[in-house]
């Protein structure tokens, strides 16, 4: 049974032992079996008034003899006996052993744990220091909650509300803990620190700058030294961004261009207000120009919105894309914004350098003449359309041949055996890269 100090003057022979162990940790005897071997004596976890002690041997453990010794006097406070205890894991060789009942001790406070134990064989084991009793309120927090879940840059104050209680070990009771500190956290963080009225109740207010988690907490306080740290769930806040957008004023449509030819990008950067878009001043960004085919893109510039919320930067592309205008804020609550422009196609140079027609031996037309791409780029293949008109007006595709390489230039020529007398020229089509070109008109006579 379990006896307080003032019911347990005359222990006998055993408890003397135990209590006047010495130095020694442990003391065997009994048969030529092993001793028990007793393993660790502390709290539950969560139920903090109740024993538990772990003992492995080679037969059944038969007794359990507790000695409850306050740290702090070291006066022994209480006995717990074999029939106050359970099997609550294990087997009865190897097991742990639980208090049925929680353990009522005079006071609050840490107690050393001496524990004598017998197995079926009659090997017997004292262990004066097995482990200790945690005999302390653990902190329990109720009902906690915050007035909102999502915050937005004009307003970031969370109130958190809620019940701070402690769990008494001897009886498991919730009652209220009066004029306690309680720390309000932000991201793990302390952001203000309340008290507890006469119902445990508390409130306060925290500041939230992103997207993070608040809690309540309750931490060791040399004020209440016997209540455990405890925590709230963390509530999860939310952040409502600004919105943001991008008007792209130049340029306003798509266009053509030459290879070199500088284009200006004129944009204007806005936040959404109850009273509608205006002018977002102070935000920071870059401008980008991407290939509309992919790869390497170009950087055109980076800038901070003015007063008027409007960017300028002038660039010559190398290739066909578009402009690339995105904003991003270091402030979690202003959302980012981007917007591509209208495509700006680049098309490089291409020139016919010469071009002949004349009449052949046997009655056909020959032509033949060259062409240049000045800006240092050639396509792939050169195809050129020899073209005929008999008015000068109205041109018909006579044959299709490949220019090739000469060392000069992209030299090409046609034999048109059944060409009569009328105009001739040389055309190269416009590609996704190269203007097209158009040779000197020749006439050809009889």
């Amino acid at each position: 049974m379990f006896r307080t100090r003032a019911a347990c003057a005359a222990i006998g022979t055993a408890a003397a032992l135990l209590l006047t162990g010495g130095p020694t940790a442990y003391a065997a005897e009994g048969a030529e079996g092993q001793a028990p071997d007793i393993r660790y004596a502390n709290s539950v976890s969560g139920d903090l008034g109740t024993l538990q002690i772990g003992i492995r041997s080679d037969s059944a453990v038969t007794g359990i003899r507790a000695h409850l010794v306050s740290a702090a006097t070291q006066q022994e406070v209480a006995v717990v006996d074999f029939d106050e205890f359970t099997l609550a894991h294990g087997t009865a060789d190897d097991g742990v052993w639980h208090t049925r009942q929680p353990l009522d001790l005079p006071a609050l406070g840490t107690y050393d744990v001496r524990v004598e134990a017998t197995d079926a064989d009659g090997d017997r084991t004292v262990d004066n220091s097995a482990g200790t009793l945690a005999y302390y309120v653990a902190a329990v927090f109720e009902d906690v909650r915050t007035d909102r879940t999502e915050i937005d840059t004009d307003d970031r104050q969370v109130r958190i509300d809620g019940t701070l209680k402690g769990r008494w070990p001897g009886t498991r009771e919730l009652k209220p803990l009066a004029g306690h500190r309680v720390d309000l956290d932000v991201d793990h963080w302390t952001e203000s620190t309340v008290r507890t009225d006469a119902q445990g109740h508390f409130s306060g207010t925290v500041t939230v700058n992103d997207a993070v988690p608040v809690q309540a907490v309750y931490r060791h306080d040399n004020a209440n030294p016997y209540v455990l740290h405890g925590e709230s769930s963390p509530t999860q806040i939310g952040i409502r961004q600004v919105a943001t957008r991008w008007t792209i004023e130049a340029p306003a449509a798509a266009r053509t261009i030459d290879l070199g030819e500088e284009v200006t990008i004129t944009a204007t950067l806005e936040r959404e207000t109850p009273q509608g878009w205006v002018p977002f001043e102070g935000q920071s960004g870059g401008v980008l120009f991407e290939p509309s085919a992919g790869g390497q893109f170009a950087s055109v510039g980076y800038f901070t919105t003015g007063a008027d919320g409007r960017i300028s930067f002038t660039h010559a592309p190398w290739e066909t894309g578009t402009f690339r205008v995105a904003s991003h804020s270091d402030d979690p609550f202003i959302a980012p914004a981007s917007r591509n422009s209208a495509e700006i196609k680049v098309l490089r140079a291409s020139v016919f350098t010469s071009f002949s027609a004349g009449r052949a031996q046997g009655g056909g037309v020959h032509v033949e003449g060259a062409m240049d791409f000045p800006d240092g780029w050639t396509p792939g293949t050169v195809p050129v359309h020899v073209e005929y008109s008999r008015d000068g007006k109205r041109w018909t595709d006579l044959r299709t041949v490949e220019a090739q390489w000469s060392g000069e230039g992209y030299a090409f020529s046609a034999d048109l055996p059944d060409a009569g007398r009328g105009s001739y020229r040389a055309r190269f089509e416009e590609t996704e890269s190269f203007r097209g070109a158009t040779s000197q008109v020749v006439r050809v006579g009889r």
